[in-house]
């Protein structure tokens, strides 16, 4: 039998209802769920046949939970007061998926050295270097939050393509799919507005290309969309 637990600070509300909404889904997978004042826990557990699958979804539930989640959370709460719009949610979103390849590799590490998935001690004591460059890279976006439209977009679209742009993406009936890769891509809650949700989402897939197809998006949410990609309408 494999068996191993999450915990979290109840701190982060959020990212406790992502892990409780997504542990349910995964195959094969049993859990328990106990709470304290401060902090829950989720304990795991699989047949040893199974381990390995599962174990792998976990770690990729605690990768999104770290990289995306707490990560947009560390600039929200380390960038100047400013209002949300689609300019600066399109900064944010860059932002947050740059270095995500170097950051996963780290952060999958550091899960391998570790008895269990303490999510926040994970981010908050084994991410130190990782959690320094969000505070550098924090400091140099402090600037741009004030700037104008075109120029936070302009910004938001360079670190984008530091990325390198690669994929075809297509939103039809409100769904985003990965045509190059071939699979649907997961719209996460992190943001209470859906269109800011979706330029999350999107931003993620390193686009080089959004087809538009059956979709009412605001015209806030298209002028955001040919900032990031060449955009493609089909009726």
């Amino acid at each position: 039998m494999w068996s191993n637990v999450i915990s979290i600070d109840k701190s982060y509300a959020k990212e406790i209802e992502f892990l409780l909404a997504e542990v349910k889904n995964i195959k094969d997978l049993s859990y328990a769920i106990e709470e304290s004042k401060d902090r829950t826990w989720i304990y795991l557990a699989s047949l040893c046949e199974r381990s390995e699958y599962v174990e792998e979804k976990v770690t990729a539930l605690v990768e999104v939970v770290i990289l995306t989640y707490m990560k947009t959370r560390f600039f929200l709460d380390n960038l100047p007061p400013f209002v949300m719009t689609h300019p600066t949610c399109s900064l944010i979103c860059s932002l947050v998926h740059f270095d995500r390849g170097y950051e996963a590799n780290h952060l999958r590490r550091a899960i391998a050295e570790t008895a269990d998935f303490n999510v926040d001690g994970l981010c908050n004591f084994r991410l130190q270097e990782v959690m320094q460059n969000w505070s550098e890279v924090a400091e140099l976006a402090s600037r741009l939050v004030s700037s104008t439209e075109r120029d936070t977009y302009d910004v938001a679209s360079f670190i984008t393509s530091t990325e390198g742009a690669k994929n075809r993406i297509a939103i039809d009936h409100g769904r985003v799919f990965n045509l190059t890769e071939g699979r649907e891509v997961q719209i996460l809650p992190v943001f209470e507005e859906y269109e800011y949700n979706l330029i999350m989402a999107i931003v993620g897939q390193n686009p080089k290309e959004i087809i538009v197809e059956h979709t009412n998006l605001s015209n806030e949410m298209m002028s955001t969309l040919k900032h990031v990609a060449g955009v493609v309408y089909r009726n």
